[in-house]
Parts: C-alpha cells; sequence; structure tokens
C-alpha cells in the first residue's frame, strides 16, 4: 500500500454518526414520531463514555463516577473493536463501586476504506471490513433499563461481592 494513499475512512472517526443513526433507526421502529428520538438521543449523549484503545480506565471510571455523582441515573459505554474488552472491565469495576443494573447489546459497524493512487496508472482500491461494537449501559435503578427481558441484561451485585473500600455512600443512598 506505498502507492496509496487513504482518501476516504467511512466509520473510524465517524462512529457515533453511525452508531447515532443506527440507534436513531431503532428509535423510530419504537416509536413513531420524530420529536420522542431526538430527545432521546439528546438525552443519551449527555451520559455517554466513549472508551478508545489508548484512553486509561481509571479516567473512564472517573468520569462515569462523577456523571453519577451529577445526578444522572444512567451511564453508556460505547466502545469498538479492541477496545470492548476494555469496556467490559470498566464495567465491571463500576458494578463493584455501587449496585447498577447493566444491559449490553452487541452490534457491528461496516467500515469502508478508499484508497487513491498516487502513481499514474494504479486503480482506486476500496476496502470493507467490520468492526464489532458493544454498548453497555448502566443504570441505578430499573427504570433506566429499556427491557429487563432482555438477553443481555445483568441484575446489580449483591452488597457482599463489592469491594468495601471503594464504597460512596452518598451514591448508593440515592439509588
Amino acid at each position: 500500500m506505498d502507492k496509496y494513499r487513504l482518501v476516504r475512512d467511512d466509520g473510524d472517526d465517524d462512529e457515533s454518526t453511525t452508531q447515532q443513526k443506527s440507534q436513531s433507526q431503532l428509535e423510530l421502529q419504537k416509536d413513531s414520531t420524530a420529536t420522542t428520538t431526538t430527545t432521546t438521543t439528546t438525552t443519551m449523549t449527555n451520559c455517554e463514555v466513549r472508551i478508545t484503545q489508548q484512553g486509561k480506565p481509571r479516567n473512564y471510571i472517573s468520569y462515569a463516577m462523577k456523571l453519577f455523582a451529577d445526578k444522572s441515573d444512567k451511564v453508556v459505554l460505547k466502545a469498538m473493536g479492541r477496545a470492548i474488552n476494555k469496556a467490559v472491565t470498566i464495567a465491571e469495576i463500576l458494578k463493584r463501586k455501587m449496585p447498577l443494573h447493566q444491559c449490553n447489546v452487541l452490534s457491528s459497524v461496516e467500515m469502508v476504506d478508499t484508497f487513491e493512487p498516487l502513481e499514474e496508472g494504479l486503480d482506486t482500491v476500496t476496502s470493507r471490513r467490520y468492526v464489532s461494537c458493544i454498548q453497555i449501559t448502566l443504570s441505578k435503578t430499573i427504570d433506566g433499563i429499556d427491557d429487563v427481558n432482555d438477553i443481555g441484561y445483568q441484575p446489580p451485585l449483591p452488597i457482599e461481592e463489592m469491594n468495601p473500600g471503594d464504597f460512596h455512600p452518598a451514591l448508593i443512598a440515592s439509588s
């Protein structure tokens, strides 16, 4: 690929648009009004943590804890590709700090890379690949979870399984 340069990369830096489009399409199927879809997407964006492979887990954990401390009942962790294992680890750490309901949704996104030749006489190359995605919804109350009968739902851990040194009594008392 030395003789090509990346011209268009649909998906890598446009991950949020793709996930929001799929989320909006899902909401449109559930709710026939466009007003509800816009409101739900805006609300979800405020309590969303996008996890990357380069970020440090403690920063994501601190940010999520700050969102919960700021009266947010629900936080959504989103990750793609190699960052999925980090998202699962962060969710498990957060669940051991406070009782949280969890709902996981797995999906995949098609990424299309278009390469333009640097030398004359070569054709444009298009590469398609699928990348796995995960969306982990953590909620202090059961109302923050859309469907408790969903296959990805997990109830909060028992108090005995939580780390006593990591308790935040103010957060637990408010749930």
